[in-house]
């Protein structure tokens, strides 16, 4: 005959985790996941550091605009994006009367270079950048920009624009 074993033999040892532990083990998860869980669905620092990049890059675009061209050419920014422009041409040249500024940088896609910034960013300073035909800077608000947590830098004298 054979015998059967039962779970609650004396010699055999009961595996698994109690009901207070696994418990305990959910409140500590729970927890956590209360602390922790806004910063996995938090984008601000993702949009500062891309529009910062997209404010370096249309900076870059607008300075070398200048030396391409020999004509001034200037970026825009406000708190709800930029614009770059350039002084008209006249005949070969630059149309040093011309103060429309109407003529639009034009970026790698050939679309005119602007972009808006993300809803609830902060910019500052606001102003106008303005680049002159070597690349530098011939009139700005500053030389760093501040984009949420970011730091974008322009070299007054070269134009070198570098987000921190």
């Amino acid at each position: 005959m054979k015998t059967q074993r039962h779970l609650a033999d004396p010699g055999q040892a009961i595996r698994g985790y109690t009901v207070a532990e696994l418990v305990i083990v959910m409140a500590v998860v729970g927890v956590l996941a209360a602390a922790l869980g806004p910063r996995f669905f938090d984008q601000s620092t993702f949009s500062d550091r891309g529009y910062a990049d997209e404010l370096a890059t249309a900076l870059r675009a607008t300075s070398k605009a200048a030396v391409a061209s020999g004509c001034p050419a200037r970026l825009v920014l406000s708190s709800t994006g930029y614009a770059a422009t350039q002084q008209a041409g006249a005949t070969n040249a630059c149309n040093p009367a011309d103060t429309s500024w109407s003529t639009p940088v034009l970026a790698a896609d050939g679309a005119a270079l602007a972009g808006s910034a993300p809803s609830g960013e902060i910019v500052a300073p606001v102003g106008t950048f303005t680049f002159n035909t070597q690349g530098g800077l011939s009139s700005a608000p500053a030389t760093t920009i501040t984009v949420g947590g970011r730091g974008v830098n322009v070299d007054a004298v070269t134009g070198l624009v570098a987000v921190q």
